[in-house]
């Protein structure tokens, strides 16, 4: 009978290959085991995580295993005999040689080395003797680098989770192996989101969190809109005990309760090393008894938190004090507190007493981003704080949903005015929802009006109740203001003060987006139309900086084609936002035509219109001529109520939709006819008027002409001389606009720019030889021999230009015909402002001294 070298026959080799099925068999040797006081024969089998005693028989019959993960130490009390301590018993085998008993030491400390990179295999070997004891250490040694160089995708979790299932008796969830070797790895992702596992069966789940537990990969670990039942939460808090690498945790609405909170909190407590510096619990029903727990961790924590969400925890005013107490007591984490998100816990900040939160507050200096929305908070003794503590830092404030004052106050605290004045960095802020009094608006704008440090703002004061005072107060300030540049007024009753509203925001030179949906509850029709034909006129100003206007949910209906009639001469709009205006089928078929002209929308927003399948489609069909919208999302609720009853039209215009957009989205140049819109719109404007004004003027000659007097005779001459220079003006604009069109193909600047493309080329060639010989020369230095072997060094070179398609990869002549498009496009634009202003015939009719042209003179420039 044939022997291995492992001392196995080969038919008992057979034998145990059958019985262990599909288990990889990595090592086979013959040895005895001590059972009792004699040594029997036996056969151990070494699996990648498992160790099988096998009777030295046939049929073959497993003895005993053992997990590695049970491996407590490792004692060789002679050179061929090794003792292993596991959980449950102790093993202790006699091998043939001291190379088997070798092999299978190296084989056990080393798989345990990929579950715990952070461990060293030489701790496992007790009381051997020196010199075997060094033997066996110095190979260890030299795996061990040789294991924290390459650990495998994401730092061997595959390899841990593998060795995890084997030690459960779980099967082994290939999906989640392939998920992490290739997809997190890929990506270089150091985030682990259990979403992406949320399909599988919770103990799968589970075992891939404990996974975690020794990894030196991943630093996140997020969880969101997913419930985690009890066999997963108790895994978290196992990886949370142990993890030397997690900062980040996000356990968002994940149904989690005060228990966990508080069981979380003694598990990171007895874990000095952890390095979480970033926990979210939002939406989890943690309750006082919860946070409480948690405070006192915050309180005694040695590393500071970064960022805290504990947005919607039931957080009561008790709770709420000891968290504000305890942050503000830790010294680290008050100075690197960045992110604080307290909101959506009604009534925790609702107490006269809120010494707790402000002392926090007067402490936290590098705080960024401060959520209180919806706590009940008294803004009026918050600013204060705010201008002691976080001034110069704060950059994203949310006190939306809140109240001004708990009392009754005559006076605004100056606090306000000296905050906003006084802000260094401020880029957001929210009172959405919060009663404002006029005068603490006033003092906000005021301050704004003051501050010279920053630009850029949004500020939101949607649904505040402003009314006519408030929008007396805005109209007044808001041109000084001039660190706004998008504000939010929606939902405000403002109504009949729209008018001088509007007017004012044209005043202001920074705001470039502006939201005034739920304003526009006016009686009078008349009235109505007159406040969107102000919108229009202030779109329409040469130098009107709006580039974004909403006036979502204003049920306009049919005064929304106000709007949608003035798009096609837009030159300043990117943005518009008309969902929820009921303007049906009509409005869509203007929005069509608009779109069809207009070159300057980038996105659309236009759900909850009541449009039917049928304006769906003349939306879509004018998109298929309109190559400049990039943006317009699916408006969800129309298209599910124009499916029900035509789907085949609805499926029609959805893919219309969805094609031209992509279309859009990925487009090299312009077609000629978008080009001419884009950038003679306003020369055919002017051509317009100069035909207007020459019809009216030939009106009046041809009256005059039946005039007897000589008196007449002159002027009449001076109007038929302007009205064929204005006609020659007309006539010579195509022809100009052609002659500027046409030479670039073959002028200098062509040339310049072919030449700087080469040169690129060139300089990139350079560089890709310079990293191929970086790549070769670190081949060789860390595997010369492999390197200096025949042909090896060639077949390198070879395989990494397979790979280098210069033209392709770089797509350097892309590049030259978008910026030839780009460069002309801009020259273009300038000779048509010059055309559309070089107006002829207008000069000679407004210098001719004819008191009858001056009204037709006037509506031309009106």
């Amino acid at each position: 009978m044939a022997v291995s070298p492992g001392g196995v026959p080969a038919e008992l080799q057979e034998g145990i290959a059958a019985s262990l099925g599909a288990k990889q068999i990595l090592l086979l040797k013959s040895v005895q085991l001590q059972v009792k006081s004699k040594y029997d024969d036996f056969i151990l089998v070494l699996t990648p995580w498992r160790a099988y005693v096998l009777l030295a028989v046939l049929p073959v019959r497993v003895h005993s295993s053992f997990s590695f993960l049970e491996v407590r130490d490792i004692t060789v009390r002679e050179p061929s005999v090794v003792v292993i301590e596991t959980d449950a018993s102790s093993y202790a085998f006699r091998l043939m040689s001291f190379d088997d008993l070798e092999q299978v030491v190296v084989h056990v400390t080393m798989s345990l080395k990929k579950v715990f990179p952070d461990s060293s295999p030489g701790t496992l070997l007790k009381n051997s003797p020196p010199n075997l004891y060094e033997r066996i250490r110095m190979v260890t040694d030299s795996l061990e680098e040789m294991l924290q160089s390459n650990q495998g995708p994401c730092g061997g979790f595959s390899e841990t989770y593998a060795a995890l299932c084997d030690y459960n008796g779980f099967a082994f969830r290939e999906e989640i192996q392939w998920d992490v070797d290739n997809i997190y790895h890929g990506q270089d992702c150091r985030e682990f989101n259990l979403l992406d596992f949320s399909h599988l069966e919770s103990r799968d789940v589970a075992l891939s969190v404990a996974a975690l537990s020794f990894n030196l990969w991943f630093t996140k670990l997020s969880c969101k809109d997913f419930r985690l039942n009890q066999e997963i939460a108790e895994q978290l808090l196992y990886m949370l005990s142990k993890s030397v690498m997690l900062e980040e945790l996000v356990l968002e609405n994940s149904g989690l309760r005060g228990d966990f909170a508080q069981r979380m909190a003694q598990a990171l407590s007895r874990h000095p090393e952890s390095v979480l510096h970033t926990i979210n619990l939002a939406g989890n029903q943690l309750e006082d008894r919860g946070i409480i727990a948690f405070s006192r961790l915050f309180e005694e924590r040695p590393r500071g938190l970064q960022s805290l969400n504990l947005a919607r925890t039931m957080l009561t005013a008790k709770g709420m004090s000891a968290l504000c107490q305890a942050l503000a007591a830790n010294e680290a984490t008050s100075s690197s507190l960045r992110h604080l998100d307290l909101s959506g816990n009604p009534g925790s900040l609702a107490m006269e007493d809120t010494s707790s939160l402000q002392s926090l507050l007067g402490r936290c200096s590098s705080l960024t981003h401060l959520s209180l929305a919806a706590t009940d908070c008294s803004l009026d003794t918050l600013f204060g704080a705010l201008g002691h503590g976080c001034c110069a830092s704060l950059v994203h404030l949310d006190l939306s949903k809140n109240v001004y004052s708990h009392r009754r106050v005559k006076t605004i605290s100056p606090s306000v005015k000296q905050f906003f004045s006084q802000a260094f960095a401020l880029r957001h802020i929210s009172m959405a929802g919060t009663k404002l009094p006029p005068d603490a608006v006033r003092a906000m704008l005021q301050g704004l009006a003051y501050n010279s440090h920053i630009s850029d703002l949004h500020l939101d004061l949607s649904s505040c109740e402003l009314r006519s005072a408030g929008a007396q107060v805005i109209q007044d300030l808001i041109p000084d203001a001039t660190a706004i540049s998008d504000l939010d007024l929606s939902d405000n009753g403002f109504d009949s003060d729209m008018v001088t509203l509007v007017l004012s925001i044209g005043r202001s030179k920074s705001i470039r987006h502006v939201a005034l949906g739920k304003n526009f509850n006016i009686k009078s029709k008349d009235g109505l139309v007159d406040v969107l034909h102000r919108i229009v006129q202030l779109t329409q100003e040469d130098d009107c900086p709006l580039q974004s206007l909403s006036v979502a949910e204003s049920r306009l209906k049919l005064g929304t084609n106000v709007l949608l009639s003035a798009l096609g001469s837009n030159t300043s709009l990117t943005t518009l936002d008309i969902s929820g205006n009921a303007m049906g089928d009509t409005g869509a078929k203007m929005l069509a035509k608009a779109l069809q002209i207009n070159t300057k929308l980038r996105t659309v927003v236009w759900d909850r219109n009541n449009t039917t399948a049928l304006g769906l489609l003349e939306v879509a069909q004018a998109l298929e001529r309109n190559y400049t919208l990039k943006s317009m999302p699916l408006p969800m609720s129309d298209v599910a109520q124009a499916y029900r009853s035509n789907p085949e039209r609805t499926e029609e215009a959805v893919h219309k939709l969805q094609s031209c957009l992509a279309r859009n989205q990925t487009r090299r140049a312009l077609p000629t006819q978008t080009f001419r819109l884009q950038q003679g719109i306003l020369t055919s404007s002017s051509e317009q008027m100069v035909n207007e004004i020459c019809l009216s003027v030939q009106k009046h000659v041809d009256i005059l002409s039946s005039c007897p007097g000589r008196e007449m005779e002159a002027d009449i001459l001076h109007a038929e001389e302007a009205i064929r220079n204005a006609n020659l003006a007309v006539s010579i604009l195509p022809m100009l606009y052609e002659a500027g069109n046409a030479p670039h193909q073959s002028g200098k600047l062509q040339h310049k720019l072919e030449c700087l493309v080469e040169e690129a080329s060139q300089t990139c060639g350079r560089e890709i030889q310079a990293i191929m010989q970086a790549v070769l020369d670190a081949a060789h230095n860390l595997c010369p021999p492999i390197v200096q072997k025949s042909g090896a060094r060639d077949q390198l070179v070879n395989a990494m230009s397979e790979r280098i398609h210069l033209q392709e990869h770089l797509n350097l002549s892309a590049i030259l015909d978008q910026m030839v498009t780009d460069v002309f496009s801009k020259l273009k634009w300038v000779l048509c402002l010059w055309l559309a202003h070089w107006g002829w015939g207008l000069e000679k009719l407004q210098q001719r001294d004819a008191p009858f042209l001056d009204p037709v003179w006037e509506f031309g420039h009106g």
